[in-house]
């Protein structure tokens, strides 16, 4: 039975890393493909007459440098944070992905992380809400929007294309803000925390 249970345990564990492996390969594997298929739109299908591949796999070489490295800093700056705590950076990701749902953690070791991600994510709310961040946004979108509306006339559509995918990632904070705070809120009260008047 002894060696039966230790058998469990052992594929249980091993299961255990192997899903802690892909909560951390996944999201870098995510990231470096985005940056590697728009660095590649952004260098090959915009331009003019025919599509310039050598210019889109350079682009894209240097996109996936870019988010590799800011992967990078990112999951540095989560590991102290996370080491403040007591716990993994893997653990307070997930908190985070917790508090951004909406609940909370059950484990009181990751309560005072819970915390500290709520209160830094209502303040990034509060700083996205301010009018002048709608307005900033809002003008940007606009002027990717006329622009591809310009695209379209001139029969340039790949072009035109990329510009639409440009406003509607400019709009995506503003429409997702209230189901974000509604969210936040949710998670306040879970914790016990009072939301600021």
């Amino acid at each position: 039975m002894r060696g039966k249970g230790g058998g469990m345990t052992t594929s249980a564990g091993e299961a255990h890393d192997g899903a802690g492996r892909w909560s951390l390969a996944g999201p870098l594997l995510a990231v470096l493909l985005v940056a590697a298929v728009g660095g590649f739109l952004a260098g090959a299908v915009p331009g003019e007459g025919e599509t310039d591949v050598p210019r889109g796999l350079f682009l894209a070489a240097a996109f996936v440098l870019i988010g590799a490295g800011t992967y990078a800093g990112s999951w540095w700056w989560h590991r102290r944070r996370a080491a403040k705590f007591g716990i993994s950076a893997r653990r307070y990701l997930r908190v985070g992905r917790l508090i951004r749902r909406g609940q909370a953690p059950d484990d009181p070791a990751e309560r005072a992380a819970a915390i500290d991600i709520t209160v830094r994510t209502r303040r990034a709310l509060g700083s996205s809400s301010r009018r002048w961040v709608w307005w900033l946004l809002g003008g940007g979108a606009l002027l990717w929007f006329v622009s591809a509306v310009f695209l379209v006339v001139d029969g340039n559509y790949g072009r035109a294309s990329y510009n639409l995918v440009m406003a509607c990632l400019l709009l995506v904070n503003p429409l997702t803000m209230r189901r974000r705070r509604r969210r936040m809120e949710a998670a306040e009260r879970a914790l016990g925390i009072a939301p600021p008047t």
